[in-house]
Formats: structure tokens, C-alpha cells, sequence
């Protein structure tokens, strides 16, 4: 019985450090940007360069992270397997930011929580995001403040930076800054999920 337990054990470690650095190789390639003349663009060209990195994100690992919420509820993003989840980086004085929240805040009503998770993370620590709660009411979505590390293992290259993760764990598809109005940003974010949630 114990050799059983043990060669599970073996296994199981030999399936998920493959997956870690898979999502780690991902998002070091942030480095390579500047590589190549990189660190000597100026900030539009450069930017182009991130988006592609944000792009080529697709079908990466995400990166786990187990924090507390403002609710004080521990989530982990690993336990969320078999479901979508959304990724939100964002914070209180970023104006594209604030546009977008009543239509990520409608997104939310559209789906079961037992299928789609939404999940905010803010710069900002949580005294100042009860504040702002207070003051322009709700974000729908599970509140995780000060998630700065977070962020920074994730490369964000535009505020806001939604990501749609799929039910095995993978990045589907990234959106840096609010190119679009914030309505048809909802709608691109939303076919995302709707194609995720097909996949089988």
C-alpha cells in the first residue's frame, strides 16, 4: 500500500513540475523584449513588442498564486481546474480601469458561478479599496488587494489587463489597456468565455 502511495506521489510530482516551468519559461520571455535593440525603442514600438508577448501567452500555463481575498477567503488559482476563469489587474485611480467595471460587473450576471470565475486583482491594499467600494460602489468580482507580486510574476504590460484562463489551467486569450470602448472590450471577454466554456 505505501509503495502505491508513493509511486502516486512520484507521478503526481512528475506532472506538475513540468507545468510549473512551462508557466515560468512563458512569462520569462518578457525579457527577450529587450534584447535586439529592445532597450533602446521608444515607448509605442516597445509596446508593440509587449502586446506580441502578451499574445504569444496564449496556450501557456497560468501562474498559480494562493492569496487572501478583501473578504478574507483564500483563493488559489489551481483549485479553480475545470472551470473558466477571468483575471482582472487593475487599480483605483486608473481611469480605463474604472470605465470597464460596470461591464465586467454585467459579465458576471451572465454566468453560473459553478462554471466562470472572476477575479480582480488590485494594486491597491485593502483600506483604500473599502474606501472606493464605499464611495462608486461594487466590483463584482473576488476583490484580491495588494497584488503587486502577483502582477509582476504576470508581466502585466497594460492597465487594465484582463486574461481569460481555460478549464485545464490555460491562458486562452490577454487584453492589455482599454483599446476599445469598454462595451466592446466586454464583448470580446465574453465570446472568449463562451468559446472556453464549449471546450471539452
Amino acid at each position: 500500500m505505501k509503495i502505491h502511495i508513493k509511486l502516486l506521489l512520484i507521478a503526481a510530482i512528475f506532472l506538475i513540475i513540468p507545468s510549473v516551468l512551462k508557466s515560468q519559461d512563458c512569462f520569462n520571455r518578457y525579457d527577450l523584449l529587450f534584447e535586439n535593440g529592445g532597450d533602446t525603442l521608444n515607448y509605442e514600438d516597445f509596446h508593440k513588442r509587449e502586446l506580441q508577448f502578451l499574445e504569444d501567452l496564449n496556450g501557456c500555463n497560468a501562474i498559480d498564486f494562493s492569496v487572501q481575498s478583501l473578504d478574507g477567503e483564500e483563493v488559489i488559482l489551481s483549485s479553480f481546474k475545470g472551470k473558466i476563469v477571468v483575471l482582472n489587474f487593475w487599480f483605483t485611480t486608473c481611469l480605463p480601469c474604472l470605465k470597464e467595471i460596470p461591464e465586467l460587473n454585467k459579465l458576471t450576471e451572465l454566468y453560473d458561478r459553478d462554471e466562470v470565475v472572476f477575479i480582480a486583482l488590485a494594486r491597491d491594499e485593502p483600506e483604500k479599496l473599502d474606501a472606493f467600494f464605499k464611495r462608486f460602489g461594487e466590483f463584482k468580482y473576488i476583490i484580491l488587494p495588494e497584488s503587486h507580486e502577483i502582477a509582476s510574476q504576470y508581466n502585466v504590460v497594460g492597465w487594465p489587463q484582463s486574461m481569460v484562463i481555460d478549464k485545464s489551467g490555460r491562458i486562452y486569450k490577454s487584453w492589455a489597456g482599454l483599446h476599445h470602448s469598454a462595451v466592446q472590450q466586454a464583448i470580446e471577454i465574453q465570446k472568449a468565455i463562451d468559446k472556453c466554456l464549449i471546450q471539452t
